[in-house]
């Protein structure tokens, strides 16, 4: 398979993982009535690894790729998700949507300067339309609201978790290449969400579950696999900064979810904003210049 065909492959897997990702705040924000942030992460994240583990069940990651699955599992499948909904409850929701795109900052800066990925100027300037798309639907084009010291606390809590998911983005992209992306995936969220289970069961936090959220939780969980799932496999064809962008496009599906589960409306400056973004992803697209006829070289080793 060509270079070109891997690639638009990515940006598929991209799009449709950002459509999973979409739905995710809609069942989070309905489960999260009834209970706290850290028994919503950390079920959502523990069943979403049990459903990767229906996959290929036999297979089970080698002894070099261990380390990595804990770092993933700590890091990008534990604190960083109770960082972000946790920084949610102290926070107003336009700080929060704004702060949480600062993931695609820390991640193409992190790429840039530790691990010496590169956009072409034409390729970063196609970007910036996709940011703008961004900005116009976190913000609606109603700065009034936005204030950072407002929940300073809440702000601190979702800009670090941004921090530590665009670590991990940059690192997934090196190991994906090694590792397939279902074992990284279902071990991952096994990982993060086993530990944050233990934690609040430990703690004796309270469990409030109706068939209603019981239902959210177990479509909760599976668009999180869904999403973890296609989020490797695309970063691991894109690299770390273009699956980011794509990605992005979350924002625009999370609004469509938001209308019409949650009854929330979409203003013309939303509409603007996701125009913004499809746009942008398209030319972004047709921005590549890769070889033809350049191999693509499959996951090897650590997945026996």
């Amino acid at each position: 398979m060509t270079a070109r065909s891997e690639t638009t492959k990515g940006y598929i897997l991209a799009v449709a993982g950002s459509v999973c990702a979409g739905s995710v705040s809609t069942l989070a924000k309905y489960s999260m009535n009834d209970n706290s942030p850290i028994v919503v992460t950390g079920l959502s994240i523990l069943l979403s690894g049990l459903v990767l583990l229906t996959y290929q069940p036999k297979r089970k990651p080698g002894p070099g790729s261990l380390w990595y699955l804990v770092f993933f599992g700590l890091v990008g499948a534990g604190l960083a998700p109770l960082m972000y909904y946790e920084g949610l409850s102290r926070t107003t929701v336009v700080n929060a949507s704004l702060l949480a795109n600062g993931e695609v900052l820390f991640t193409t800066v992190i790429a840039y300067t530790a691990f010496k990925e590169r956009l072409s100027r034409g390729m970063a300037a196609r970007a910036l339309l996709i940011v703008a798309g961004l900005v116009v639907v976190s913000t609606n084009l109603d700065l009034s609201n936005l204030a950072f010291f407002q929940g300073l606390t809440g702000n601190m809590l979702v800009l670090g978790a941004t921090v530590l998911w665009a670590v991990e983005n940059n690192v997934m992209a090196v190991v994906s290449k090694r590792l397939d992306p279902s074992l990284l995936g279902k071990f991952r969220n096994l990982v993060g969400g086993g530990v944050l289970t233990v934690i609040f069961v430990a703690a004796l936090v309270p469990l409030r579950f109706s068939g209603a959220d019981l239902a959210a939780m177990g479509m909760l969980a599976l668009a999180v696999a869904g999403g973890t799932y296609l989020f490797i496999a695309a970063v691991k064809r894109l690299g770390a900064i273009r699956m980011l962008l794509v990605w992005s496009s979350s924002t625009i599906f999370g609004a469509i979810f938001a209308l019409l589960f949650l009854g929330e409306q979409i203003t013309s400056a939303q509409l603007l904003g996701g125009g913004m973004i499809v746009a942008g992803i398209y030319v972004f697209h047709r921005g590549e210049r890769l070889p033809e006829a350049e191999p693509f070289a499959p996951p090897t080793g650590g997945a026996e």
